[in-house]
């Protein structure tokens, strides 16, 4: 059984798992111009390349044969590249997005992004898509019936009622994974590619842990951070006993919301191995606090038994969890 525990802040955003114009001419034109133009500045502001490694094995004549992977979310998307015969990433691109405040924004900001980017404007053999949002939530297949899939749903979320709800298989598991794909991002997807399909973020995570953890008898707390949240995810053996989503602005809010993981699950912080994923270092300021706290920490590393071109070597094993250990092919 999945526990589910209420946080202390009521503003948090929480993730819990469920087992259980202008128009006319003259002046008025030129207003509509102006606005227009400086939304299409404050759009190109937004988007940031954080950093970009395309191996020469990219043609973009033998795209046909390559696998896209997508991962976007409100801090940014990612892209990679795989040659499927190889199975070897040859291609990454990192974006960020600044004052961006809801997933129809994200929509908009893909326009100003293909002029950007070097792996968007190709097709593709197949083309998969992460979403990074806390709308979802895990429903054992004993108790999923597909025409409630909307109330799972809403019973652990807020909807606005302009989404796509689909849902992942965690065969690992037997469970259900319900997630929201907001529908004006899911529309200029599916025009920019035909053979695009789509998953939770938190799928891969919780099915590659599982399946690494399988053989192992002792309680594990896993840590999987990103720029404003952090999954934390308890799992004993092929059992998973908890996930959960949780906000944060500050490394004190961090390391407030771990604790109160580990004190409502009775997770001495002095014993309990703590594995870290995603985009931290040992410079960073969540790091730093989170050892003070936490003894038995260390780096996880991805197990999806890919090969990667030697710029993308150069990543630490734990970076880009969520894109590299996909339970999807």
């Amino acid at each position: 059984m999945v526990k589910i525990i209420k946080p202390y802040n009521k503003n948090l955003l929480l993730h819990s798992v469920c087992t259980n114009s202008y128009s006319g001419i003259g002046l008025a034109r030129q207003k509509k111009l102006y606005l227009l133009s400086v939304m299409t500045i404050a759009l190109k502001n937004n988007i940031s390349l954080i950093n970009s490694f395309i191996d020469e094995a990219f043609d973009v004549k033998k795209t046909t044969s390559f696998q896209l992977v997508i991962q976007i979310g409100m801090d940014g998307v990612l892209l990679a590249v795989n040659e499927k015969e190889k199975n070897k990433y040859i291609a990454f691109e990192n974006y960020t997005f600044q004052n961006l405040y809801n997933f129809d924004a994200i929509g908009d900001s893909l326009d100003e992004l293909l002029k950007e980017s070097k792996l968007l404007n190709h097709k593709y053999k197949a083309v998969t898509c992460s979403v990074v949002n806390n709308l979802s939530t895990l429903v054992p297949n004993a108790l999923f019936e597909e025409d409630r899939i909307k109330m799972y749903l809403k019973f652990n979320t807020t909807l606005e009622g302009n989404e796509f709800i689909i849902a992942d298989d965690l065969k690992s598991i037997d469970t259900k994974n319900i997630f929201a794909l907001p529908f004006a991002l899911k529309v200029k997807l599916d025009q920019l590619f035909n053979n695009i399909t789509y998953h939770h973020f938190s799928s891969g995570l919780i099915d590659s842990l599982l399946i690494q953890n399988k053989n192992q008898t002792s309680k594990k707390l896993f840590v999987h951070v990103q720029t404003t949240h952090f999954e934390a995810i308890v799992i004993e053996g092929n059992k998973l006993l908890f996930y959960n989503t949780f906000n944060h602005h500050s490394a004190e809010d961090f390391i407030y919301y771990l604790l109160f993981v580990c004190e409502q699950l009775q997770l001495n912080p002095e014993k309990i191995e703590t594995v870290l994923l995603g985009e931290i270092d040992k410079e960073s300021a969540i790091y730093s606090i989170v050892q003070k706290y936490i003894r038995n920490i260390k780096f996880g590393e991805r197990t999806d038994n890919a090969d990667y071109s030697y710029q993308l070597q150069t990543f630490p094993k734990h970076f880009y969890f969520t894109l590299f250990n996909r339970y999807f092919t």
